[in-house]
């Protein structure tokens, strides 16, 4: 096959060729490379590489070509590595894309058959688009992981994944003896309200009451939706002092909120149920303790906050 067939195959690639000399002067380009640079042939041939590419970090590359050559073993330079080699403009940019072209890159020693002389191709391809279908890929696990462990309605921690955490949380109040409060509480009468005003309306009470009980917590507190109008609070760090004045806070907040702006008079109350961590005590009963308390404040005849007591189990 002629050398001019190959140069005319090279200069059509779908990606770039650029071949350097020992002194890392350009001595040969294909279109590609003309087209990305915006640089005809003849202003690229013969000039330093490092000149012409000033984004490409000289000792960092001067690493890779000794290596090459050295070696006389190719080496690739991934997007994952580096998102690009060369700062060429991306030719249709989406909202929010990679303004660059994302490059794989691979060097290849070569040696002039007539001088002897080793040379370095460069040969660049545009692999933009894998790169932003593998981000749309990332996004996407993310979304999935974020549904695994999320309320739809809310925004809050689902029950799996929170009580997931009680159990993290549990061990981590054994180990370094540290209290934690568990609080389970509801909204009183919730199905009558959804009854009266529609479940449309219940969904946006829940929303509202959710956020308004999310901006009086601490940034480690893990707060979840348990069921239906029930959710579901751990306090790290807090003995039972800390926990019932949580539950005031949240208590007084309620009766202070307008949770939705087209029934301003409405007033709900909320029933609150409180275990303390004691030791040894698992997830599963530290949460049945809680729901017993609740239970008592519920008797109580709602709008109340109780403690878990073994007396109270007892009765």
């Amino acid at each position: 096959m002629s050398s001019s067939i190959i140069n005319s195959m090279v200069q059509q690639l779908p990606g770039g060729v650029i071949v350097l000399n020992s002194h890392c002067k350009i001595v040969y380009v294909n279109k590609f490379i003309c087209r990305y640079s915006e640089l005809p042939e003849r202003e690229l041939l013969g000039k330093s590489f490092f000149s012409t590419f000033p984004e490409v970090p000289k000792a960092w590359f001067n690493r890779k070509i000794e290596a090459v050559l050295t070696q006389q073993t190719p080496e690739q330079i991934s997007w994952q590595q580096r998102l690009y080699l060369l700062k060429f403009p991306r030719q249709t940019v989406q909202e929010h894309a990679q303004r660059y072209m994302a490059q794989n890159c691979t060097l290849m020693p070569l040696r002039d058959p007539n001088s002897g002389e080793l040379h370095l191709c460069l040969w660049i391809q545009d692999v933009s688009e894998q790169v932003r279908y593998h981000a749309q890929l990332l996004f996407t696990q993310q979304q999935l992981k974020l549904h695994e462990r999320q309320d739809s309605l809310t925004g809050l921690m689902n029950r799996t994944f929170w009580q997931q955490q009680l159990t993290l949380e549990i061990a981590r109040a054994e180990r370094y003896e540290r209290p934690l409060a568990l609080l389970l509480f509801n909204i009183d009468r919730f199905k009558a309200f959804n009854d009266q005003y529609s479940h449309q309306q219940g969904d946006m009470v829940l929303q509202a009451f959710a956020k308004m009980i999310a901006a009086l917590l601490r940034d480690n507190d893990l707060f979840a939706r348990f069921a239906g109008a029930e959710f579901a609070l751990i306090l790290p760090d807090t003995p039972l002092v800390g926990a019932i004045e949580v539950a005031n806070r949240m208590k007084k907040q309620l009766a202070q909120q307008v949770l939705l702006a087209q029934h301003p008079k409405l007033h709900l109350t909320m029933s609150i149920g409180i275990s303390v961590y004691e030791t040894a005590t698992l997830a599963d009963a530290l949460i049945q303790q809680a729901e017993q308390a609740l239970y008592q404040a519920k008797c109580a005849g709602r709008d109340q906050t109780s403690v878990y007591t073994l007396a109270a189990k007892a009765g």
